[in-house]
């Protein structure tokens, strides 16, 4: 008797364990949505004050390649709407967050 309750617990505490692990992960995940979110909307903002005598370059590994003023504010909003939808679905990002760049 005492052995089928000892494993039961054991069982519960486990699944427990799991969802500890599981809302960690989750919580880390939005964690790392917000902080892109924050940082992709203070870009948008930097580039909304630039005009088209402004040079932009992005970044491709180590190289910084030239880029039109209005391809890096529409690249900027796609990276804004991809994220924010990630958040209001709860799902975190893949391995590769920075996939959309």
């Amino acid at each position: 008797m005492a052995e089928l309750i000892q494993k039961k617990l054991q069982g519960e505490v486990e699944k427990y364990q799991q969802l500890q692990k599981d809302l960690s992960k989750s919580m880390s995940g939005r964690q790392k949505l917000e902080a892109q979110l924050t940082e992709n909307n203070i870009v948008k903002e930097e580039l909304a004050l630039l005009d088209g005598s402004n040079v932009v370059f992005k970044l491709l590994g180590p190289v910084l390649v030239k880029q039109e003023l209005g391809e890096a504010r529409a690249t900027v909003g796609k990276r804004l709407d991809y994220i924010t939808a990630e958040i209001s679905l709860g799902k975190p990002l893949g391995d590769n967050p920075g996939s959309l760049c």
